[in-house]
């Protein structure tokens, strides 16, 4: 039931969050960005949003700014001394790579400017400690582990952005999509 609660509380912010993109919309046409260009937009927005759902409100609804107890390991790689290796595998590390792959995609698509390695890397070191800072203080644990996970999906995400760089460079619906100049 509660998973439920969860799924309808997501469908409705997915909702929202489509209504109040419609007034953008219209500005932008007027500006002359494209519905292409614009899906761009909105997916880097959903992409860091699921993010956000996922490791600060999914889990741990009510907000509580008063824990009983929180957890800092500032250790990096501690759980592969401690054994469970697998199992912490699977049950976090595949995890917070993977919520990240798409920020990492869609960010570079949606700014120019993230489109240096060096710029991405940078924002999203600020985002995911962000993150990690913010959930020491609601109960949630803050690990080094989740941070350097989740940087490491935001990195294999531009990587497969590159890639479709790459692959798609030619095809003007890449071009519209990532806001490149179409080739002469």
């Amino acid at each position: 039931m509660m998973i439920r609660g969860y799924i309808n509380l997501f469908i409705i912010v997915i909702a929202a969050t489509v209504v109040l993109q419609l007034p953008i919309f219209f500005v932008l046409k007027k500006k002359g960005v494209g519905l292409i260009r614009q899906l761009s937009y909105l997916l880097c927005l959903w992409s860091f949003f699921s993010v956000i759902f996922a490791t600060i409100i999914l889990f741990n609804l009510p907000l509580r700014f008063s824990p009983e107890q929180s957890v800092l390991n500032l250790q990096p790689l501690l759980w592969l001394r401690e054994g469970m290796v697998r199992q912490r595998i699977m049950t976090e590390i595949i995890p917070n790579v993977l919520i990240f792959v798409p920020a990492g995609i869609f960010t570079p698509i949606a700014f120019k400017r993230m489109r240096k390695l060096r710029m991405m890397v940078s924002a999203a070191l600020i985002v995911i400690f962000s993150i990690e800072f913010f959930q020491y203080f609601i109960g949630r644990s803050s690990d080094i582990d989740d941070l350097i996970a989740n940087l490491s999906g935001c990195i294999i995400g531009y990587g497969i952005f590159r890639i479709l760089e790459f692959l798609f460079e030619n095809k003007t619906w890449w071009n519209n999509f990532s806001g490149l100049e179409t080739p002469v």
